[in-house]
């Protein structure tokens, strides 16, 4: 039994990371995928490359990351947690895409972000 596996059950979106210092983890995202794909089809996926910061020691180009993306039909970010940079954008654009997902468009809030509480009780009030 896979980590995944274990916690898939009722996923409703995934983030993908992998370290942009480090080419074996962005090589081992296929497999990733491919447990996603088999155990939450069609769950909403993006693919987040951690550790900006230390973009000097690069081993996956952004352009590469961004390809590799699209051709999946992902978002791609590149966040670093140190500089508290696109963590933020990354979350929220995956909970917007979730939303949409389930029909769900009325409660986003573009230039609000709410707490998963404020989420929560306008979803249960709008069914």
């Amino acid at each position: 039994c896979t980590i995944f596996r274990s916690y898939s059950r009722g996923a409703q979106g995934v983030i993908l990371v992998y370290d942009i210092t480090n080419r074996w983890s962005f090589d081992g995202i296929d497999r990733w995928i491919k447990e996603i794909d088999e155990h939450a089809p069609g769950v909403p996926k993006i693919l987040v490359g951690n550790r900006l910061h230390l973009a000097f020691k690069r081993q996956v180009s952004t352009d590469q990351a961004q390809n590799y993306a699209e051709r999946l039909g992902m978002t791609f970010f590149e966040v670093s947690p140190l500089c508290n940079f696109n963590i933020t954008e990354s979350f929220t654009e995956l909970a917007r895409i979730v939303l949409m997902r389930h029909g769900m468009e009325r409660l986003w809030r573009p230039n609000k972000v709410l707490s998963l509480q404020d989420l929560c009780c306008r979803a249960i009030v709008s069914c």
